[in-house]
């Protein structure tokens, strides 16, 4: 017990340190996330490495919350057009989900307390308890809920894999039609097109919202 303790308190120590000496680099990073020209220029300037390199940080921002993943579907459709940010940018964020669900399902909570912090898991866990395909459809598109963590509590709960997928396909594509669509049209798309979008967006919600118990128990049975 002590030994742990010891390993614990140094690796805290170490984490600071790192954390202490890499100052510049981590605020540098975290600066360039924010921006949307930076990240459009820089992945303009790797050339046909960009869709590779937004697959690996849409990957990583699944465990890494840090990486802010709608301001990277937007970029993606404003590099790539549309259907390809669309499909970049979805491809990319099922994958990423997909790994967190089989990652929390093969070695638990420990695992997943690691990535998500623990009043979250513990309020969403509760909340998911049997719930199904449009339950976690939804999660994953609605801005104020955390989208990525909702993998690890479908990975930790009842769900089955293919379910899951269906509900990570359907959930991602549609959040990833909006920031793809944001990315591509936004200085040409017409208020009216905007107010279709978001009127929609609404509607989607309160749908759930209205309708979520029986929704859960029709894609259950």
């Amino acid at each position: 017990m002590k030994n742990n303790l010891l390993i614990k308190s140094a690796l805290i120590v170490a984490s600071l340190a790192a954390l202490w000496v890499f100052r510049s680099s981590i605020s540098a990073t975290w600066i360039w996330f924010s921006n949307l020209d930076s990240v459009t220029t820089s992945m303009q300037s790797a050339g046909l490495w960009g869709p590779v390199v937004f697959f690996v940080l849409f990957v990583l921002q699944v465990f890494l919350a840090f990486i802010p993943g709608q301001a990277l579907m937007v970029a993606c459709g404003y590099l790539y057009g549309f259907w390809g940010g669309f499909l970049l940018s979805w491809l990319s964020l099922v994958a990423g989900g997909e790994a967190a669900f089989a990652l929390a399902r093969r070695y638990g909570r420990s695992f997943a307390g690691k990535w998500i912090t623990a009043d979250v898991l513990a309020r969403w866990d509760q909340t998911a308890q049997g719930q199904g395909i449009g339950f976690f459809a939804i999660t994953l598109l609605m801005p104020l809920v955390p989208n990525d963590a909702m993998c690890y509590v479908a990975g930790l709960g009842r769900i089955s894999r293919p379910r899951f997928f269906i509900a990570n396909l359907i959930g991602r594509g549609l959040a990833c039609l909006f920031t793809s669509a944001a990315g591509a049209f936004g200085a040409a798309l017409s208020w009216q097109g905007w107010a279709v979008l978001i009127v929609t967006f609404v509607l989607i919600g309160l749908t759930w919202y209205l309708a979520r118990n029986r929704i859960s128990k029709l894609l259950l049975a």
